[in-house]
């Protein structure tokens, strides 16, 4: 930190705000208010310099991090620390070999919870390592009978079993009903099933425009198919062709599952298709 207090610019605040010195157990009843207040500036001001809003340490303590507050990813959800085991998926090939304790994995992970989606990111570098998707089969689980781990939370969904280990029961508690209040509150939608099958629900009024052109037309209706029929009629019509098939799309990767959820390995996959049907 002897570097970065060096390189400090001018005219940001350099001195450590101070703490309230005052015990809390010390602090009487009518004074309550004022101790709140005094936290709260103090907090504030420690928000204010870049150096300690950065620090790892204090995004930790407040709940957030860079992802926190991207208005097109949702409302924020609860955050933390979390130890996560490797394995639990459902599509064949993405677990190991092995069966048992001994081929399992637990890594140290930043857990982030939002309306749609749960995801984990690498505390070191900040990248995202896996998004757990809401869907109707999404469920919480607690306790080690439940988890086979001591302090365990298992989260599930169409295509992963997740399974978490806390600190405590009471802290695994903390987990499981902040995951289930805040889903249950913004993310509703997501756990029933809506017309055509599909994992979303009809949006009415929705922000879209789209060209006067025969061409975008044709996409702005291709978006509701592949929302609404989960890319099966496009699987369709891609296994069935015979003479080519042509794809218009601005960004489309080409590991995208036409069928979800996935249950028959990488059959359904774009490029499995298109390298089966060349």
């Amino acid at each position: 930190h002897t570097v970065r207090r060096q390189s400090i610019k001018r005219g940001e605040p350099r001195q450590m705000p101070s703490l309230p010195h005052t015990a809390e157990s010390t602090v009487r009843e009518e004074h309550f208010s004022s101790r709140r207040k005094q936290l709260e500036d103090y907090l504030t001001n420690i928000l204010k310099m870049p150096m300690y809003r950065n620090y790892h340490g204090t995004m930790e303590f407040v709940g957030v991090s860079q992802l926190s507050f991207i208005h097109d990813l949702g409302p924020k959800g609860i955050e933390g620390f979390i130890m996560k085991r490797s394995g639990g998926h459902r599509i064949p090939g993405l677990n190991c070999c092995g069966q048992g304790r001994m081929c399992y994995r637990w890594s140290k992970r930043w857990l982030v919870v939002k309306d749609s989606f749960l995801m984990y990111m690498k505390p070191d570098s900040g990248a995202i390592s896996f998004v757990l998707l809401v869907d109707k089969e999404f469920n919480i689980k607690i306790g080690q009978k439940e988890t086979e781990t001591k302090y365990g939370l298992q989260i599930d969904n169409l295509s992963r079993s997740l399974i978490l280990k806390c600190n405590s029961y009471r802290h695994a508690q903390w987990w499981r009903q902040g995951i289930d209040e805040f889903i249950r509150k913004h993310g509703k939608d997501f756990l029933t099933e809506h017309r055509f099958g599909s994992y979303a629900a009809v949006q009415e009024n929705t922000l879209a425009k789209c060209p006067d052109s025969p061409i975008y037309t044709s996409l702005f209706n291709l978006v509701s198919w592949v929302v609404e029929y989960e890319d099966e009629l496009l699987c369709l019509q891609a296994t069935s062709a015979v003479g080519f098939i042509y794809l218009y799309f601005l960004r489309l990767s080409p590991e995208i599952f036409m069928k979800r959820p996935v249950v028959e390995g990488n059959r359904w996959r774009l490029d499995c298709i298109l390298k089966r049907k060349a």
